[in-house]
This record gives structure tokens, C-alpha cells and sequence, in this order.
């Protein structure tokens, strides 16, 4: 496969079709195209099975410079098509317990016989294997409420983080708000920096209100289009806000990704 060049921008994918690696599970076919993209998502098309898929920009990788073989999308993670929409793919090993060797039994002449050991086993073998498939199936769905932030870390709950802030004015910024936007609505921040570099595929600025105790952030293709995606605690990070995707879930994976600053 040619090299790989992040510095490449999605508009250059207009009118070509590419492959994702790697390749999104559920879906037969991995030739795509480019429909439409926003600040936070894309929306690519494979006719031929018929599809349109919204994809989080946080899971884009690098382009290569080469259609040869084929144009390639690098993903940073497992995709996997499920119940209409893009998820995480989650990889799941239950092991499976050892089963004990039958023993043999002894024929008793009067009264009834007794269940044999190797009968019991063998139910004691079956309720370890439920009680693991329940756990496995349990472990996947807080996997993957953990992973979409609709489940608080078992930390959090025993020991809270205190997350007071001065005011919540940050909860009348929406998404489609700018930097003007959230200057009208919140104020002007006591710091502001750009935590991405220049030529990256996707800027964050944070502007930051010491204090009140919290920081809000900004993500979009170029800095001119940054757009509001959340507000977290200063200085424990811990997330205040996010905001609703239309693809469907929110930007709080992102939150949790933004680069060090």
C-alpha cells in the first residue's frame, strides 16, 4: 500500500472511490464514496449494498497518496455496521470452563439409583457456562456504555469528584455555535489556545475561565469553522457537556481524546 498522508484534506475524496482500513464489519462490500461532510462527521455512500453511513471525523485516520491499487481511508479503530448505526467494535473471549472427568459410578441392587457424579458434573459444567455468558454479555454492554459516556466509571461513583462550578452559562452554548457565539453567551475567556497543530485534519480550541472552573471546547476541519463541543472541569477534566451528534450519539468520545494542553 502507497504511503500514508494525513495531510490530505476529505474534499480531495470528491468524485473517487476508496476502501476503509480497516474494513467495517457487517458490510459486504468496501468500496465508498464521499457525499457529505461536516465539521464533525462524514457521510459516505457504497452503492453497492445500498448504504449511507454517518462516520465521527475522531475516526478517520490518514489517506494514502496513491489510488494504486486502490485509494485507501485508514480508520483508528475497528468500525462494525450495527442497528443502523456506527459502533466501536467491541472483541469478546469468554473462556470456557475445564470440564471435571466423569467417575464412575456403582450399582446399588435395592432402592432407587442414585444420580450418577458424572450427571451432576456436567450440570454444574452448564450453570458456569450461563453465569459466564451472562457476565461476558454484562461486561460488553458497560464496555460499551462506558465507551458512548452513558455510564459513570465505578470510581466516579465511590469516590465523586467535586465538579462545582461558579455558573452553568455553558449549557446555553450549542454546537452550532462559533467563537463569536460562545463569546456573546458565556464571555470572554480568561485563556485561549489552540491545542492542535496548524496542518492537522481536525483543530480544538480550548478557551479556558479559570475562574468559574471550567474550560470549553471547540473542534472543526479548519480553525475558521471550529464549532462548540463541550465544556469540561478545570483542573480534574472531568466532562461537563457534550453535544448530540446527528449520526447519532455525541461528542463525548471526543472529549475524552482531546490532545494534551
Amino acid at each position: 500500500m502507497a504511503s500514508a498522508s494525513p495531510q490530505i484534506a476529505l474534499d480531495e475524496l470528491a468524485g473517487r472511490r476508496f476502501s476503509f482500513y480497516p474494513t467495517i464489519l457487517n458490510v459486504e462490500h468496501n468500496e465508498w464514496t464521499l457525499t457529505k461532510e461536516t465539521w464533525s462527521e462524514v457521510l459516505v455512500a457504497n452503492k453497492a449494498d445500498d448504504l449511507e453511513i454517518w462516520i465521527p471525523r475522531t475516526y478517520l485516520g490518514s489517506i494514502s497518496n496513491s489510488d494504486s491499487p486502490v485509494l485507501i481511508v485508514g480508520l483508528t479503530c475497528e468500525l462494525e455496521w450495527k442497528a443502523g448505526k456506527i459502533w466501536p467494535h467491541q472483541k469478546r473471549l469468554i473462556e470456557m470452563p475445564p470440564r471435571k472427568a466423569a467417575t464412575k459410578t456403582v450399582e446399588v441392587d435395592s432402592g432407587p439409583a442414585p444420580a450418577s457424579r458424572q450427571s451432576v458434573s456436567e450440570s454444574s459444567v452448564g450453570r458456569l457456562l450461563m453465569v459466564a455468558l451472562g457476565v461476558g454479555l454484562l461486561a460488553t454492554l458497560f464496555t460499551v456504555m462506558w465507551a458512548f459516556g452513558t455510564l459513570r466509571s465505578p470510581l466516579d461513583i465511590l469516590f465523586p469528584t467535586d465538579t462545582t462550578t461558579a455558573d452553568q452559562r455553558y449549557l446555553s452554548v450549542a454546537g452550532t455555535d462559533g467563537y463569536v457565539d460562545v463569546l456573546e453567551k458565556v464571555g470572554p475567556p480568561e485563556n485561549e489556545q489552540w491545542i492542535s497543530q496548524p496542518a492537522a485534519a481536525i483543530q480544538f480550541k480550548v478557551l479556558t475561565y479559570s475562574s468559574r472552573s471550567y474550560a470549553l471546547i471547540l473542534m472543526g476541519p479548519s480553525r475558521e469553522q471550529a464549532r462548540y463541543i463541550g465544556a469540561i472541569h478545570m483542573p480534574s477534566r472531568k466532562m461537563l457537556d457534550s453535544v448530540k451528534l446527528s449520526g447519532g450519539g455525541s461528542t463525548s468520545s471526543m472529549l475524552r481524546n482531546l490532545p494534551e494542553f
